[in-house]
């Protein structure tokens, strides 16, 4: 019986393991990005100076764009980004999981990366 029982919790500590998700989502980390594409229903940026975090393989066929991008999320309150910031500039940023926002956007589907991130203190200087 004894051996069955360590079986069973070995088995039953595994789970975790499993089962678990991996979440590519650095909080509180500064990364770099550079803006790929602004439309009135998303902003995507392309993350730079990391490779795991983000959609690989993204295809932006937006107004016959056709170009393929690794590392890339679509921008979840894209209202709080200054309208400074224009398709190539390159920033420094921290993201977060996607929150609840206020912010008004087009309701025109441009099949933005799966990924979705919450992006705060963004500079154009890089980070430190």
């Amino acid at each position: 019986m004894k051996i069955y029982m360590k079986k069973f919790f070995l088995i039953l500590a595994g789970m975790p393991f499993l089962f678990g998700k991996c979440d590519k989502t650095v909080k509180g980390e500064c990364l770099q990005g550079k803006i790929i594409r602004i439309t009135c229903a998303s902003t995507v940026v392309q993350i730079t100076n990391r490779s795991d975090i983000g959609t690989d393989g993204w295809k932006d066929g937006f107004q016959g764009a056709n170009q393929t991008y690794d590392n890339v999320f679509s921008v979840s309150n894209k209202c709080n980004l200054s309208s400074d910031f224009k398709v190539g500039d390159e920033f420094s940023f921290k993201i977060d999981k996607p929150r609840p926002t206020d912010c008004v956007v087009c309701m025109m589907y441009d099949a933005p990366p799966d990924a979705k991130y919450h992006v705060e203190n963004f500079a154009k200087n890089p980070c430190k």
